[in-house]
């Protein structure tokens, strides 16, 4: 009895100290990463993953962490599409194990999206397609995701531009255009992206068929050599289409003046004329360099808009000029607030028509964590503007059926406190 109680022993000891090294190992690879030592991390998890080859989280850190050392470090040397393909199956392989892994088709969607861009560098369509088809047929867009992605394009007046925040609202929209063939008339561009002057001239260029062109009066040669530019605020006048100088009362000619500033700094002092005060080196970064030429080139001939979901400092001071039209703003010649132009109330309406959310209760049980909180909260603060709106005008009837909306649609349980406040919030 007594060896029998030693061996036993023994093997839950063993047992216990496999389970440690692993759980060990995974916690040291997530360590490894935050301090951005991304070599590391990834050895660590093919050791953990060798330990406890049905942890579906192994994978899916493998997958996550050798796309963020290929696309968000610095240039991965050697990157090929094997090594892409190497990411998929670890990402088929968390799936595999786990099919309702939201935050590995999460991934799968940014891995497509990376070789998406590498297709429009070599203009392919055909692969262009077929990354945003992948991305779908995985699961990266679901239901609820397709369905913000129209509600966002139906936004935009025809043949808008319009910037987006990221990959939550690019992809999206360009899986729409590319696949299902929806709202081609727009050219969608990622804030991000416009400091890569090798995307600046395919946005000149475009694609046929796949990516409308934009207009953009500059040569190639100067768009190859965009970099950082002195700069200090200064006002551009911006030449506004007769549309909106109709609409907003001002004379032919009007100019929208757009009080451009810097938004990079060195630690450079610097005098631009003699006996001038030296102050630090101020620069227009090539993305707002590129954002500004495509506003003074277009703004006078199509309508320009911008995702709610973009991080305000790439606005560089437009929101005041900012129109609020549902899950995008479009930028207007006169200061939204003091026209009382804040807000297009007729697409604020039209959003919340329940053709427009049937879906969107599908995000319980399709729910991709890195993206879903987004958009529940794009969808309530829209709503919430529109209370507003009803609220301050006197509306009573139409803010109760807004509320009945919203209790019948949007308050599903996905996020059952801020649920429950944005309903309160609609009845008081």
């Amino acid at each position: 009895m007594r060896k029998i109680i030693i061996i036993l022993f023994v093997i839950f000891l063993s047992v216990g100290m496999l389970f440690s090294q692993e759980v060990s190992l995974k916690e040291q690879a997530l360590s490894e990463f935050r301090k951005e030592h991304y070599n590391e991390a990834i050895s660590l998890l093919e050791k953990a993953v060798v330990q406890t080859p049905q942890d579906a989280d192994l994978y899916y850190y493998l997958g996550w962490f050798n796309h963020y050392r290929a696309y968000d470090s610095r240039p991965l040397t050697g990157y090929d599409y094997a090594y892409s393909t190497r990411i998929f199956g670890y990402l088929d392989k968390a799936l595999e194990i786990n099919p309702n892994y939201g935050d590995a088709k999460y991934f799968y969607g940014a891995e497509c999206s990376g070789n998406a861009f590498l297709a429009m560098q070599n203009y392919d369509a055909d692969k262009l397609r077929h990354f945003y088809k992948l991305a779908f047929d995985k699961g990266a867009y679901p239901p609820w995701l397709v369905e913000f992605g129209r509600n966002f394009l139906t936004g935009c007046d025809r043949d808008a531009i319009v910037f987006t925040g990221g990959n939550l609202d690019f992809d999206i929209c360009t899986y729409l255009q590319l696949v299902e063939k929806k709202r081609q008339d727009i050219t969608v561009i990622p804030l991000g992206n416009l400091d890569r002057p090798w995307y600046v001239l395919f946005l000149k260029r475009g694609l046929e068929n796949c990516v409308r062109s934009v207009k953009i009066n500059l040569t190639e040669q100067q768009i190859m050599d965009i970099h950082p530019f002195k700069w200090r605020a200064t006002d551009v006048a911006i030449n506004i289409s007769r549309r909106d100088c109709a609409i907003y009362n001002l004379p032919e000619n009007s100019k929208f003046v757009w009080n451009v500033r810097p938004d990079l700094t060195s630690e450079r002092m610097h005098t631009k004329m003699e006996g001038e005060e030296a102050k630090p080196r101020t620069y227009l970064s090539p993305q707002r360099a590129v954002l500004l030429q495509i506003i003074e080139n277009n703004m006078g001939e199509r309508p320009i808009y911008f995702s709610i979901f973009a991080d305000p400092s790439f606005y560089g001071g437009l929101e005041t000029n900012f129109q609020n039209c549902g899950l995008v703003s479009r930028l207007i010649p006169v200061v939204a607030e003091k026209e009382s132009a804040a807000y297009d109330v007729t697409k604020l309406e039209a959003l919340f028509n329940m053709k427009n959310l049937e879906n969107y209760n599908t995000i319980k049980t399709q729910d991709l964590p890195r993206v879903s909180g987004v958009v529940m909260y794009g969808y309530s603060l829209t709503l919430r503007n529109l209370a507003d709106i009803y609220r301050k005008s006197g509306k009573t009837k139409e803010l109760e059926q807004l509320s009945e909306l919203y209790t019948k649609w949007l308050k599903i349980g996905f996020n059952p406190d801020y649920e429950e406040s944005v309903s309160e919030g609609l009845k008081r």
